[in-house]
């Protein structure tokens, strides 16, 4: 786990890209403290450099990718450089350094790739030597091998850049749902990459500005970064699933697909025998991800919320760690649970069921409202854009806790929810499975078991009403459909609202189609990508890594997603495979919790408690501002905040973190 940054320079005007590259790859120090290397490459030579946290033990050595330089001494003209900060997590030795090469082959990877034990297998059968015992040098030499055919083959989150002389082409990618982050940036002069868009914002004379659209969509929609173009506008996010190729010679930048997660579009009749076998492999697959996950040369720990998910992951490693003992577990495994003073949003009972049945070292990360705000800022600037929820405080809590007690790496059970039906809107698409099959027996036992999940009937009136009336709706009809269902409209700029109608929607996530292709949907699209870029950030913040096997296992993912929806809500329940599989696992208590909670934090009690700084703040970054009408919003200031008005009061966290985005990045 690590920050990787790249340059190319496109036109004869010069950039210093020595000095360009260094700034990038220092404004991502916290992603990777414990390596800093560089390589540059003009049409005459290239040169490996360092910086001054580099590993002592990294110079001068007998590896073709050792530094020997500083990077401030190096004053040629170049035309590409690659960077990276280093989180030494396996390999911990010089000899995993990177940039990295092979012969003419070079990388700077961010990421893991848990199967690279049995890569390496492979590819030692092939006849390939190694010089260390790094994932890295595995992906360097399975993509000579197989070229950029080698991302089928592995099983990891990942983002990488390679640059191949040879061939005269720059190659990178993405891991398949979003685990790891990958931004771009192109003009007339440079195209570069970075792990994170702050990277990007140290190129001279770029063009980065404020991206509108995607200020509307969080405003408004309460959305962040559905598209391809992130908050700064002209900084693209390399989707996940996707490989860019720059071709030297041809000057072209293309992107392409490299993956597509098919799934079972058959509602089945139910099959008690099936549900056995998908029962069984289901908890083998689960540990076997697991297991790949613990690979490590430095202690693991373990997020634990007390939901079904973390819970699930805890409970399996504690097998695991009975069945062979594992260094980087420790006597006891070690876990992480964000708690606060309220009795509603707070799930410190439940994760203390899971650590007596573990026997797991339990360390608490203590939330308050006054302590949000005074590390939002730090957290703004780390997230690269404005706090959706007060629940990524909850989760960066956690990974400062984990940094605190010595624990770079923790596993996590993000994913979940997208994988094994855990939202409310999946009982709606369920729903509609069962009426277009005319199941009517089994769709009235459904309503009747419904409070066995977190949702109510009114879920599936409401997917009735809202799906799909907006999009046969002039702008005009749309915009009065806005005022009727988001009274915080009243608060934006007309002239805003208006650029940007086309972009409200509020079929949202209530789709009336089948469970499983809303599950893909959750699980391929912005939904999930979102979640793991929160995570990403919080976890980098402190130079944790984050691991997600319901995330990134390809072998667990392809086959859930191989099942019939007709096993994943059964009876009422959300989640059926994964309570059947974690049966006798899991406390009982856990596996037949019926509320959805998950880093959740009592945000409207949070709000009113400071809202007076929250007033205060908007007040004094207000004029950074046009698209909002702050003086409204601050005049009903005291009538929001006296009441149940929800809604706004949201709205209102949301514009203060905005304001203080553009503060931070002077946009």
């Amino acid at each position: 786990m690590c920050g990787i940054t790249a340059i190319v320079q496109l036109s004869d005007k010069s950039i210093h890209l020595p000095q360009v590259i260094q700034k990038m790859t220092d404004t991502i120090r916290h992603r990777g403290p414990d390596d800093e290397g560089y390589v540059v490459f003009n049409k005459q030579e290239q040169c490996c450099a360092g910086g001054k946290d580099t590993q002592l033990t990294a110079w001068n050595t007998s590896f073709p990718y050792s530094p020997t330089k500083d990077i401030a001494e190096l004053f040629d003209n170049y035309t590409l450089a690659m960077g990276h900060r280093r989180l030494s997590v396996i390999d911990l030795s010089e000899a995993a350094h990177q940039p990295m090469c092979v012969d003419d082959v070079w990388i700077t990877l961010n990421g893991e790739i848990y199967n690279y034990i049995e890569l390496r297998n492979e590819l030692t059968a092939l006849g390939y030597q190694f010089n260390s015992q790094s994932d890295t040098e595995v992906l360097l030499k399975a993509y000579q091998e197989w070229g950029i055919d080698c991302l089928q083959k592995l099983n990891g989150m990942w983002s990488f850049v390679i640059y191949d002389k040879a061939r005269e082409l720059l190659f990178g990618s993405r891991d398949r749902f979003g685990v790891k982050p990958l931004y771009y940036y192109k003009d007339e002069k440079v195209l570069a990459f970075a792990s994170e868009h702050k990277a990007l914002l140290q190129i001279p004379d770029n063009k980065i500005g404020i991206n509108e659209s995607a200020v509307f969509d969080f405003l408004f929609l309460s959305q962040v970064e559905i598209s391809t173009e992130s908050f700064f506008k002209n900084v693209f996010e390399l989707m996940p699933s996707h490989y860019f190729i720059y071709d030297f010679k041809q000057k072209s930048f293309t992107i392409e697909r490299y993956y597509e997660l098919s799934f079972n579009h058959n509602i089945e009749a139910f099959d008690a025998a099936k549900q056995l076998e998908y029962t069984r492999q289901t908890r083998k697959l689960i540990h076997n991800a697991i297991d790949i996950r613990l690979r490590a040369d430095i202690p693991v720990g373990f997020c634990l919320s007390g939901g079904i998910d973390s819970s699930s992951i805890v409970c399996m490693a504690s097998e695991i760690s009975k069945e062979h003992h594992l260094t980087q577990l420790g006597n006891h495994l070690k876990t992480f649970t964000a708690v606060n003073k309220t009795d509603k949003f707070n799930e410190a009972d439940w994760a203390e069921m899971v650590v007596k049945k573990t026997g797991t070292d339990w360390i608490k990360a203590h939330c308050t409202a006054g302590d949000m705000m005074q590390e939002l800022e730090k957290i703004i600037y780390h997230q690269d854009i404005p706090l959706l929820h007060s629940s990524t405080y909850a989760q960066y809590k956690v990974m400062q806790a984990a940094a605190m007690h010595g624990i770079h790496i923790l596993i996590d059970g993000q994913g979940g929810d997208e994988l094994f039906a855990g939202y409310p809107p999946f009982y709606s698409a369920h729903f509609s499975d069962l009426i277009c099959k005319l199941k009517w027996k089994t769709l009235l036992a459904e309503f009747k078991n419904i409070d066995k999940s977190p949702t109510s009937l009114a879920i599936y009136g409401k997917s009735l009403v809202k799906y799909g009336i907006d999009k046969i709706l002039p702008g005009k009809a749309r915009l009065q459909l806005a005022k009727l269902i988001k009274p915080e409209v009243k608060y934006l700029n007309a002239d805003f609202v208006a650029n940007n109608t086309a972009n409200i929607s509020f079929a949202g996530e209530y789709q009336l189609i089948g469970c499983n292709p809303l599950l893909h949907h959750y699980f391929t699209k912005h939904y999930l990508k979102n979640l793991l870029r929160w995570e990403d950030r919080c976890s980098m913040t402190f130079a944790v890594e984050s691991r997600t096997p319901f995330s990134d296992d390809i072998a667990l993912i392809e086959y859930i997603f191989s099942i019939s929806s007709t096993y994943k809500i059964k009876n009422g329940w959300s989640k059926s495979l994964l309570r059947n599989a974690m049966q006798g696992i899991l406390p009982d208590a856990i596996k037949n919790r019926t509320d959805k909670m998950g880093f959740s934090t009592p945000q409207q009690l949070w709000l009113h408690e400071i809202n007076h700084e929250m007033k205060a703040k908007i007040t004094a970054l207000r004029h950074l501002d046009h698209f909002v009408n702050a003086e409204r919003l601050l005049n009903d200031w005291d009538a929001i905040f006296s009441g149940n008005d929800t809604k706004t009061q949201d709205f209102a966290w949301r514009y203060m973190n905005y304001l203080m985005w553009r503060e931070l990045f002077k946009k």
